[in-house]
């Protein structure tokens, strides 16, 4: 078999030219390994295990037939999948940004925000437990508002940090009243300190005038 031509230039570096007797395209047979230097090849084919042990860079486009297995962390700027499957923790130190026309998406257990939530459309949901709430537009409720279990139950009412509350049960009774509930010429509902008792007319006195 020919010899391999090989040119080493200045910086230690190894070009293979030709792989036979300065045939351009050939191919060499029984090839040992090569140690040391920079090898420029314009093609590679490698059919069996490739051990990369430095570090590895490609100024293009890499194309797997297979699965690709990273041991160690995987660092890239952008990412496009048909499909995404973690089994593990997923962080994301930036902004995560889920299209519209992405479908819908689904977790399966539970979803845990550190900071807060914005939501520019609806939020439907089955039940909700919440230390405070806070309201800006307008409440609607369907059903009926409850009191927590064992909270004294009466007549609801706001005091005066504006809370609603609830007076004391209404089977027992006042020795002093301070106001009263009533109603104006609209029919809203005001407080009174007396009460107007209108003018009333005996059936007795209808037969007098008879």
């Amino acid at each position: 078999m020919a010899d391999i031509k090989v040119r080493v230039g200045q910086q230690n570096a190894i070009k293979v030219v030709s792989s036979v007797s300065g045939s351009p395209g050939g191919n060499a047979i029984n090839a040992e390994n090569v140690i040391g230097g920079i090898a420029s090849v314009t093609q590679i084919s490698v059919s069996g295990v490739s051990t990369f042990v430095g570090l590895a860079t490609f100024q293009n486009d890499v194309y797997i037939g297979g699965d690709l297995y990273v041991q160690d962390d995987i660092v890239f700027d952008d990412l496009t999948a048909n499909d995404a499957s973690l089994s593990g923790t997923l962080y994301v130190s930036g902004i995560s940004t889920l299209a519209a026309n992405g479908g819908i998406t689904t977790t399966g257990g539970d979803l845990y925000v550190g900071g807060d939530l914005y939501i520019s459309d609806d939020l439907v949901f089955d039940e909700f437990t919440a230390r405070n709430g806070n309201i800006s537009g307008i409440l609607t409720v369907s059903d009926s508002i409850y009191y927590a279990i064992g909270e004294p139950f009466g007549i609801a009412y706001f005091d005066l940090d504006d809370k609603l509350v609830s007076t004391g049960s209404t089977s027992t009774s006042i020795t002093e009243t301070n106001y009263i509930v009533s109603t104006d010429s609209s029919g809203i509902p005001t407080w009174a300190s007396t009460i107007d008792g209108g003018v009333y007319w005996c059936p007795n006195q209808v037969a007098d005038k008879n």
